[in-house]
Parts: C-alpha cells; sequence; structure tokens
C-alpha cells in the first residue's frame, strides 16, 4: 500500500495540551480505501457517525450493517438529492436494520465525505477527504481519505459538525 502513516500533535482550541494522533492518507487509484473503511467500522465499538454524498458501494453498506447487528449506533446524513436519484441505494436496507438516517433538503450538494467512529472514545477515529462511498472511488477515481485515530478534540470538531447538519436536514422517512 502507498498509504502514509504518521504521528501528529494537535491542539485546537479549548484544549490545554496537544494531542497525539495517528494520520494516514490514501489515494486512489492504488490503495484499497473501500477495505480500509470497512476494516474500521469493522472495528466500531459504540457509534459510527457517517456524512456521504454518493454511497453505492455495498462492502461499506454490508459493514455498517454487521456494526447494527453488534449493537453500534450508525446514523447517516446523506444528500437527499442523491438519494432520490439513486446515488444512495442502501440508505432504506440500512434505516430498517436500524441505521438513523437524515437527508438534506438544501439547495446546495451535502458534499461533505466523513466517518466519525466512536467519537467518545479517546481512540475515536475520523475518515474523511474526496472518497465518495462508491465502487468507483475505489476502482477508477483519482480519490483521497485522511484519516486521523486517536484525537478527542478533532472528534469532537467533527461531531458538531455532523450534528449541525443533522439538525439541518429531515429524519427519513
Amino acid at each position: 500500500m502507498r498509504f502514509v502513516v504518521f504521528a501528529v500533535l494537535l491542539c485546537l482550541a479549548p484544549c490545554a495540551w496537544p494531542e497525539r494522533a495517528e494520520v494516514q492518507a490514501a489515494f486512489t487509484p492504488g490503495d484499497n480505501i473501500a477495505s480500509m473503511i470497512v476494516e474500521r467500522i469493522r472495528a466500531a465499538q459504540s457509534s459510527i457517525r457517517m456524512q456521504a454524498y454518493l454511497f453505492t458501494d455495498r462492502r461499506i453498506a454490508n459493514a455498517l450493517a454487521g456494526a447494527l447487528k453488534r449493537g453500534v449506533r450508525v446514523e447517516i446524513v446523506a444528500d437527499g438529492a442523491q438519494q432520490v436519484d439513486g446515488g444512495a441505494p442502501h440508505l432504506a436496507a440500512l434505516r430498517r436494520a436500524g441505521a438513523r438516517v437524515y437527508l438534506t433538503e438544501t439547495a446546495g450538494a451535502a458534499h461533505n465525505k466523513v466517518l466519525i467512529i466512536d467519537a467518545d472514545r479517546v481512540q475515536s477515529t475520523i475518515i474523511t477527504g474526496s472518497y465518495n462511498y462508491t465502487h468507483a472511488a475505489n476502482a477508477k477515481n483519482a480519490e483521497n481519505v485522511v484519516i486521523i485515530s486517536g484525537s478527542p478534540g478533532i472528534a469532537r470538531r467533527f461531531t458538531d459538525n455532523f450534528d449541525y447538519h443533522r439538525a439541518m436536514a429531515r429524519p427519513w422517512p
């Protein structure tokens, strides 16, 4: 794999001291980002928050369904227009399996692509970047992700942003 792993010291207001986090970067074509995402979803212990623009990758959907079966809370904020146009076909099955699904209704695209895993734990994981949750993103497109593990401050920032977008969306159905 061509991904990069390094440790970084982070300090985000209002933290009183730097945090030590592990950061990885991965790129397609080349790296199997879908497998990296599935691996982290399978390791989730308490919660997964997902923001998605496109979501057609069955492997990621199956991993989320498996997390629900293990008792992990799954919340998804997805682009409402993409869901209507068929760009997020797995949302209905995940909703039936127990995920809380919210759809945006704004005029602009809900273009965030974020997974927040176990935000309430010290070893939380954030996955973000250009990567849409699609087979094409993994197999054909030039995409990237950054995976940040072990930074409660970063997890808190992403969770706050997730909560903001969830509040602006409508529960589905």
